[in-house]
């Protein structure tokens, strides 16, 4: 979600330039900017240099990789488009024929600026935001193939994270925040991946206020069930990603990563990070077992924002 800020700027920058671009197979039906095609690479059912091959004969002049991956520049290479443009390392300078070089620590400002700084002419005088435009029918649509029917008025709680558990509130957490919202009536819809469906069954179990969608929805009818909610609780997650292109007020909940880098691009948005020392540590697993920097943010603390962001 946060490369649509920069999609934003291509499209800015080149007025009158076709814009294609390759997304991960399943994001090929989101309302994505774009000034050409979507096209989708299933790495199931090829390789990163095969899927280049096929796309040659687009006769592309240009192209932005933004991921660091070795295979994403062999894609680029393989496509045969002659400025490939992206950062180096990783030997990734030896497909890439205009490698740049970050011109801040990595990591010390946000993704998205990072990801600007490849284009020659961004002078940092504009800010672009990550963006997904829907529109009430789109969102009634998407709603209308959802069993069981959602309540008019409702919140969302996204309590996964595919990076790992020091991205993770627990659970407990949760669900102690789930029977605070319960005690005003609050509905909860609950949204994750098939991945988080226990998860979803642990946290709505004995509460009338609470559903559990995780792994029910597709990627278009989880945008919707955001665009419809009015708040979103979650961790650093691709899912918050989604809410802040979608403007809409979000509390999001940091644990071992960086605010600075990742944090959401919204003025709705209202980040919860614990000032510990071993934090941000970037890991997937706390390395002294404590898990600190989440289990010490207090689900009443939470409680008390969702409160006053719903005013």
């Amino acid at each position: 979600m946060m490369s649509t800020a920069f999609i934003k700027a291509v499209l800015n920058f080149f007025p009158t330039s076709k814009v294609d671009l390759i997304v991960k197979s399943g994001f090929e039906d989101l309302p994505l900017p774009h000034r050409g095609e979507i096209l989708p690479f299933d790495k199931l059912k090829t390789n990163a240099y095969l899927y280049g091959k096929s796309l040659s004969g687009l006769k592309c002049d240009r192209i932005y990789v933004l991921p660091p991956s070795f295979s994403s520049a062999l894609m680029a290479y393989s496509a045969k488009i002659p400025d490939r443009i992206g950062y180096k390392g990783g030997f990734r300078g030896l497909l890439l024929n205009k490698n740049k070089s970050y011109n801040q620590k990595p990591r010390s400002q946000h993704l998205i600026q990072e990801y600007l700084q490849l284009l020659d002419d961004y002078q940092g005088k504009n800010h672009y935001y990550p963006e997904l435009k829907v529109n009430q029918n789109w969102i009634s649509e998407h709603l209308g193939e959802i069993e069981p029917e959602l309540p008019k008025s409702y919140i969302s709680v996204a309590p996964g994270a595919i990076y790992g558990p020091a991205k993770q509130w627990p659970a407990s957490h949760f669900r102690e925040l789930i029977s605070m919202l319960a005690k005003e009536n609050i509905n909860v819809v609950i949204i994750g991946t098939q991945a988080d469906a226990s998860i979803g069954e642990f946290l709505s179990d004995g509460f009338k206020n609470a559903i559990n969608l995780c792994g029910k929805t597709s990627l278009n009818q989880l945008i919707a069930v955001l665009a419809n909610s009015r708040l979103l609780v979650s961790n650093d997650s691709g899912t918050m990603h989604i809410m802040a292109a979608l403007q809409k007020p979000q509390i999001a909940i940091f644990g071992s990563t960086s605010t600075i880098w990742t944090g959401p691009l919204n003025k709705y948005a209202d980040v919860i990070k614990k000032p510990i020392d071993c934090s941000p540590c970037f890991k997937r697993e706390c390395r002294f077992g404590h898990y600190n920097c989440l289990k010490l943010i207090d689900p009443k603390c939470v409680f008390d924002k969702i409160r006053l962001l719903l005013k």
